[in-house]
């Protein structure tokens, strides 16, 4: 069965401000991904999480999400699993779900008192499995484990850990008999593996190392491990079965040189076949510019050439940063001036002054407005103003008490 991993799509995100929205982008990922199934004769999707970049997506980015299924159902694949990610509202994804079985899309929002509902059979006919989906999908600190009154940071870590972990195996347990009879088990998720290589735009799952799951500690009977959450595709603990798909398009700049793919690869009673890499086409590239503002327009220039031959569908989206001797007057003039010369939309710029003669390197960030910054960011740069009051050990702890509090906020979505 010919299988395509893919996960992250955040549909309805913006970048830096609500003018600067990815429907576009997102627009031509979807319409591609369609082709590719077609031309790859993808039999099984898998959507690792985040399909949408928050609870409560633009009606847009919904519009987008049932299109695309609705166009899946017209292609050779014939099965869609998905399950929700730590940006999506589970009751959301999980509202057409009934709907959705009779188009042989399975969806799992959130886990229930039933593991079983986790067991999604992909059969050729009725009663005839050729595999077996484990569609775990994120775990929420509530589900997994109950809070203990003086239970301390460290411990709090471990019991989450232990629960994910343990969740896993016991939906493994359910899945032991197909596996006697050669019949491949694959399994989901969206958490944080330990040793992954993130970007600056995953939002936290979890704090300090709640999240930072071994994989090696996984059931061994799974064939495959399609993650969801750490937006650069790679493998697991080097193991080539176990893989982030990473997202289709970059989500902050810290990925403007991040090649963003698709996985797809077959899997049979027989083996695992080659993970096969699909690069997505990019259609925007995110530049990091730096420098003096006589080396800004020079990598301008370089961006525009390259932008002529690459073919982009849309412009280029900067961030700047000036490196000055001396205070500019008219330096985001001049820097604006530059983008609309090269036909480069300048979404950020900040400035830093060279080494003075005390020693002492001068940045001066420009302040983000709320609307760029998550509750957790907020709340956090607040308590990094109070931490020398704090202390590192209660800093730790007030800043998980309030990432729980998100998180029984998000399960009543």
């Amino acid at each position: 069965m010919k299988i395509l991993h893919t996960a992250d799509w955040h549909l309805g995100h913006y970048l830096r401000g609500q003018e600067n929205n990815r429907y576009d982008e997102h627009d031509v990922f979807l319409h591609w991904l369609l082709d590719t199934i077609e031309n790859q004769h993808i039999e099984l999707l898998v959507i690792a999480g985040d399909i949408f970049d928050s609870a409560n997506p633009p009606h847009w980015a919904e519009e987008q999400y049932y299109r695309f299924l609705a166009n899946v159902t017209r292609t050779n694949c014939k099965n869609v699993v998905i399950i929700a990610g730590n940006h999506d509202s589970p009751n959301k994804l999980n509202a057409p779900k009934e709907l959705f079985k009779y188009l042989n899309i399975h969806v799992v929002g959130r886990i229930t008192d039933r593991p079983q509902d986790e067991i999604i059979e992909i059969c050729e006919q009725k009663n005839n499995p050729l595999l077996v989906v484990c569609a775990v999908p994120f775990l929420k600190d509530a589900d997994i484990r109950k809070a203990v009154i003086g239970e301390n940071l460290t411990e709090t870590e471990h019991r989450i850990k232990e629960g994910i972990l343990n969740h896993y195996h016991q939906v493994s347990q359910l899945v032991v008999d197909y596996k006697k009879n050669n019949i491949p088990i694959l399994a989901t998720g969206h958490l944080f593996a330990a040793g992954s290589k993130d970007s600056e735009s995953e939002k936290e799952i979890h704090v300090g190392n709640q999240g930072n799951i071994d994989a090696n500690k996984l059931p061994q009977l799974f064939d495959y491990v399609a993650f969801g959450h750490i937006h650069r595709p790679q493998k697991v603990a080097d193991k080539n079965h176990i893989r982030y798909s990473g997202s289709p398009i970059p989500l902050s700049f810290s990925e403007h040189d991040d090649k963003k793919i698709v996985l797809t690869f077959d899997l049979s009673e027989k083996r695992l076949s080659e993970v096969q890499e699909i690069p997505i086409p990019l259609t925007r590239p995110l530049l990091r510019v730096h420098g003096n503002l006589e080396q800004i327009e020079n990598q301008f220039i370089k961006v525009q050439y390259q932008a002529k031959i690459a073919d982009y569908k849309f412009s280029a989206w900067a961030e700047v940063k000036a490196i000055l001797k001396e205070y500019e007057p008219n330096l985001s003039e001049t820097i604006y001036k530059f983008g609309k010369q090269y036909d480069i939309d300048i979404l950020k710029i900040g400035t830093e002054y060279e080494m003075q003669d005390n020693g002492i390197n001068i940045q001066n960030p420009v302040l983000q407005s709320l609307n760029e910054l998550t509750p957790m960011e907020v709340f956090r740069q607040k308590c990094e103003i109070d931490k020398i009051n704090l202390g590192d050990e209660k800093y730790k702890d007030v800043l998980e008490a309030f990432q729980l509090l998100l998180e029984e906020v998000d399960s009543e979505s």
